[in-house]
């Protein structure tokens, strides 16, 4: 295994297109920004995408100073000594900072769990530090699942990992919110606002109705077959700027109407775990042959779950059946090389070739902001987003990139600046029957690049509200209103080529 490579190469390809593309001519902005966000409304289609990640972007994740090694502990990292009970002593002896785990090879047997604030995991670096599990999840903790149809699967196919950051969101109601607000808006009317306060961080929250009207709003009036659509929670994280009676003012646009029927609320949001990461460290899987689509043996390296301004950094996953899976809001991952063993996985093609299941799994999840990951293998889902909103993927490349939209309404996610590699598997899905469509409103392409044209995900695939613009592809642009919006990539290069970064800059800049 080896460290991932921050030499620049993915920036230069954010300006750039190597390959030759459909439209000649210099750059145009396009009319949903423009070339410095002139053109940008915050009721159109378009989010801000800007919020998502540590601290909003507003901060660097920080270096927390060394407070304790896990040699101190006993640990050994020689490959053949359990680790398992050292490692987690050192991180429960740790009240904070970070705890240093030396070069070595270190077999890991069971959970490795960070359930506090500012405590860092924090190896030598992927190639140096390497974790290794030679068992899977079930083997240790046996459990079964199914899938969404009831057909028989493992337990570790959808979430659980042997390293978590989790914590809980104390997630109370403090208020109801009384009066219609269109997405867009910056302020809602509540019942009580004398349970809010000035900068504080809460939660808007949105109840499925029993006609699942909230699911088709969200998928722009066209959901597809929802026959099994699931009663779940739609939420927002948002800050409050200012309290005027009975009227709550937010620091950011809702990306939601909110309508009686979906019984909209404001709710107390303290994360029991913040500030907390794991960095520069390698996790190590057998080579043996994967063993399937839902017959994982949990071979799943790292979760997070309900913590906030977190991260995961510098890290290397080898032969994982499910590389990272965020069930949380408001973290960052950044830096993640994925990489398997050539007889992983089967040379029959199709899923059969894939080496495990999920790379990165954004599932319930809000506002997270994954860059600089690289995959040099292929999963059955590589960058999955379900029932996920205002999540961001840039900076990034693969082999041959698919970006799983698993149904349950996926709303407002962005792919920008991302090299696809062959770019023959962009739209391949998964997701169960009846759950709607792959993408619900507002998920936006910018900037996808691949080494051979490729097509926009067919028709049906999600809501007339998704944008592709800057995609490397032959079809005709398209901007009408009730269709999704299509802009090609221009012979010179998208400007900007990360919307992210860009929407990042302007708000700053304001």
């Amino acid at each position: 295994m080896t460290a991932p490579s921050f030499t620049g190469s993915l920036r230069t390809l954010a300006f750039c297109v190597a390959i030759a593309v459909t439209h000649a001519g210099p750059p145009n902005p396009s009319p949903l920004w423009g070339e410095q966000g002139e053109r940008w409304d915050p009721l159109g289609r378009l989010p801000d995408f800007s919020y998502a990640g540590y601290h909003r972007g507003e901060q660097p994740i920080p270096d927390a100073p060394q407070a304790s090694n896990v040699k101190d502990f006993g640990a050994i990292g020689d490959g053949i000594t359990d680790d398992t009970k050292s490692i987690q002593a050192a991180i429960d002896g740790t009240p904070r900072g970070a705890v240093y785990v030396p070069a070595g090879r270190y077999l890991i047997t069971d959970y490795l769990r960070i359930t506090r604030s500012h405590v860092v995991l924090r190896g030598a670096g992927p190639d140096k530090t390497v974790f290794w599990f030679p068992r899977g999840l079930d083997e240790i903790h046996p459990r079964k699942g199914r899938t969404s149809t009831g057909s028989p699967a493992s337990g570790y196919s959808f979430d659980g990992a042997f390293v978590a950051i989790q914590g809980d969101y104390q997630a109370t109601s403090l208020a109801r919110i009384t009066a219609p607000a269109r997405r867009g808006e910056r302020e809602v009317q509540v019942d009580r606002a004398n349970t809010l306060t000035v900068g504080q961080s809460v939660l808007v929250v949105l109840r499925e109705a029993p006609d699942h009207s909230l699911k088709t709003y969200l998928y722009g009036g066209d959901p597809g077959d929802i026959r099994k659509g699931k009663m779940l929670d739609t939420k927002m994280l948002l800050r409050v700027v200012a309290v005027e009676g009975n009227r709550v003012q937010f620091d950011r646009p809702l990306r939601f109407e909110t309508r009686a029927q979906w019984q909209p609320e404001i709710r107390r949001f303290q994360p029991t775990v913040t500030e907390s990461g794991v960095e520069g460290i390698g996790f190590a899987f057998p080579a043996n042959q994967y063993r399937g689509h839902f017959k994982e043996n949990g071979a799943n390296a790292l979760e997070l779950r309900q913590v906030h301004d977190c991260w995961v950094r510098n890290v290397a996953i080898h032969n994982g059946d499910f590389g990272i899976n965020v069930v949380a809001c408001g973290n960052t991952i950044d830096g993640v090389v994925f990489s398997a063993d050539a007889g992983r996985g089967r040379p029959d093609g199709g899923v059969a070739a894939c080496t495990g299941h999920h790379a990165i799994q954004c599932k319930g999840a809000e506002d997270n902001l994954v860059t600089r990951f690289t995959l040099r293998t292929s999963y059955v889902h590589d960058l999955s987003v379900e029932h996920a909103s205002g999540n961001v993927f840039t900076h990034g490349s693969g082999s041959d990139l698919a970006f799983d939209h698993h149904k349950d309404t996926p709303y407002e996610n962005l792919y920008t600046d991302i090299d696809c590699g062959r770019g023959t598997r962009v739209w391949r899905c998964g997701g169960g029957a009846s759950l709607g469509r792959q993408c619900a409103g507002w998920g936006t392409f910018w900037n996808i690049r691949a080494a051979q044209t490729f097509a926009p995900p067919p028709a049906g695939w999600g809501a007339p509200t998704m944008n592709f613009v800057g995609l490397f592809t032959k079809s005709p642009n398209a901007n009408a209103a009730t269709t999704p919006w299509l802009e090609a990539a221009p012979a010179s290069g998208l400007q900007p080529p990360d919307l992210h970064a860009a929407q990042l800059a302007r708000r700053l800049e304001k």
